[in-house]
């Protein structure tokens, strides 16, 4: 055996036995979570949803982080940040990022990825969704391959916040011009995150891996399976039986059957989405605002708190949420439970009974089957002719084809800790509301948004008191109900606490598998 064929042989037995350590080594657990459903689309620009929040920053990465345990910003893909202008702000990206195809991560995807192909162009696939997200993004250029610049058409108060939220998430642009189309780009999202997608069927599974090339603190586990099973008992049975490690969308009525097994318990509670109704006012029974504010009136929300959560969660103080700190209004004073007010606007509007339907799906929501009766039966005490439908997706919900469309259920998730992440996103004139829903158009919203984007703190504060004001008791588009919980299943041996969001952080420092 001459020389060279030595030395080749002695290096594939060196390598042979440094692979079969490093699998050796690998001793990461693998989770399996049941869940009602998956997202349809992975990239964030694809489909807005709780489901999508639930994996997103996984495995695909903000631009600055967000720290869902302080609350604080902290760097991310961007290293540091600074506002060159009232209307341009400047990131320098971290170096040595590895995309999950092992391209590098530089400027050049972040300006591409916000670009025309993606998000900006009118005709972009991400358009509908992004456009709403990013009101004020005029343009998003590359200085260099480590610094990106974001180009505002106004001075944006939250700037930094969209950039921390999963708006600011950022796949990777080589893969993106790779796919074959908008669909399988969303089934096989390729980012820079802690774990990678590996397969992704709607209608019944998501799996993620370990990335081991991420730049950060490695992935805590090997891999993490969500495993679309509709039913919630089916859910919580599987749970007890061992074979999933976690399961979402639990309801309080099964608090007690996963409790008593000294394996298992409940982890959750409510979160910063505001579980709400939503009012379609091209109904002609729903055009008058007196007939919508009727509907809120009659809404014990206490009640519904207390009876189906158990008291496990609470009525908001209008449509915000306490994080928004000094844009949050103290002393608002929103509509509360007044059925002899709801019954007088409607001797007022002249109604006469006819039939209004709420739309509802089985399951998406906690306790949302409940919820729709409890909901139809309050209606009814004040006179109000409710017919529950039950739809199986969201097209279905959202059809407005044969005219029937009047109340359906929806959420109001505060993605970043300000009004113009939630009341505004949601209501105001970009919104999807008076857009893709063409469910509402409210001059008297529109004007009541003037001066949001203002950098005056006494002018926003302003400017959010009155969006509240029109959407309790001017125009109302829809209405709140309470803190949307989300309770989960786990078994004891997971070491998890939720986001306070519907984010699932399964990242360093986020979970633990004894």
């Amino acid at each position: 055996m001459n020389f060279r064929r030595v030395v080749l042989l002695i290096i594939a037995v060196v390598f042979t036995i440094m692979c079969a350590t490093a699998a050796a080594a690998d001793d990461r657990k693998s989770l399996v979570i049941a869940v009602q459903k998956v997202t349809k689309h992975l990239d964030p620009m694809g489909f807005n949803a709780n489901v999508n929040d639930r994996v997103s920053n996984n495995f695909i990465e903000t631009l600055i982080g967000y720290n869902y345990k302080t609350g604080e910003l902290e760097p991310c893909l961007a290293t540091e940040w600074r506002m060159v202008n009232d209307v341009t702000v400047e990131l320098k990206i971290r170096k040595g990022v590895k995309c999950h195809n092992g391209e590098d991560f530089n400027a050049y995807d972040v300006a591409y990825m916000f670009g025309p192909d993606r998000l900006m162009g009118k005709n972009a696939p991400g358009h509908a969704v992004g456009s709403v997200f990013w009101p004020t993004l005029k343009e998003v250029k590359a200085i260099d391959s480590h610094t990106v610049q974001f180009i505002t058409t106004k001075p944006d108060p939250v700037i930094l916040n969209r950039l921390s939220g999963f708006v600011g998430q950022v796949p990777c642009a080589d893969a993106f011009k790779k796919a074959k189309s908008w669909e399988q780009w969303g089934l096989s999202v390729v980012g820079t995150g802690p774990y990678k997608v590996v397969e992704s069927k709607p209608l019944e599974v998501q799996r993620f891996e370990a990335f081991d090339g991420y730049w950060g603190k490695k992935a805590p586990l090997k891999s993490l399976t969500f495993k679309v099973v509709p039913e919630t008992s089916a859910r919580v049975a599987g749970l007890l039986a061992g074979d999933y490690d976690m399961i979402t969308e639990v309801n309080p009525d099964q608090f007690k059957s996963i409790e008593k097994d000294r394996n298992c318990e409940i982890a959750g509670g409510p979160v910063r989405i505001n579980r709400i109704l939503t009012y379609d006012e091209h109904n002609k029974l729903l055009a008058d605002p007196r007939m919508r504010r009727a509907l809120s009136l009659a809404i014990d929300r206490q009640l519904i708190c207390d009876a189906l959560f158990a008291g496990r969660t609470a009525v908001p103080k209008g449509m915000q949420d306490p994080s928004f700190g000094d844009m949050f209004i103290k002393d608002f004073k929103p509509d509360s439970y007044n059925p002899e007010l709801a019954k007088k606007l409607l001797k007022e509007v002249g109604y006469k009974g006819q039939e209004i339907t709420y739309r509802y799906q089985t399951g998406y929501y906690a306790m949302e089957v409940e919820t729709a009766q409890t909901l139809q039966q309050m209606w009814k005490a004040v006179g109000i002719n409710v017919k529950l439908v039950l739809k199986e997706n969201w097209s279905q919900i959202y059809d407005a084809s044969d005219g029937t469309r009047g109340i359906f259920n929806w959420t109001a998730t505060a993605y970043y800790a300000d009004p113009l992440g939630q009341l505004y996103r949601i209501f105001g004139p970009e919104g999807p509301k008076q857009n893709s829903l063409k469910t509402y158009v409210s001059p008297e919203m529109n004007k009541a948004c003037e001066g949001i984007f203002s950098v005056d703190k006494a002018t926003r504060q302003k400017a959010v008191r009155a969006m509240m004001e029109v959407y309790e008791r001017t125009d109302p588009p829809g209405t709140y109900l309470h803190y949307l919980p989300l309770f989960y299943g786990k078994r004891k041996n997971v070491i998890w606490k939720d986001s306070g969001t519907a984010f699932m952080d399964f990242r360093a420092g986020g979970i633990e598998v004894k």
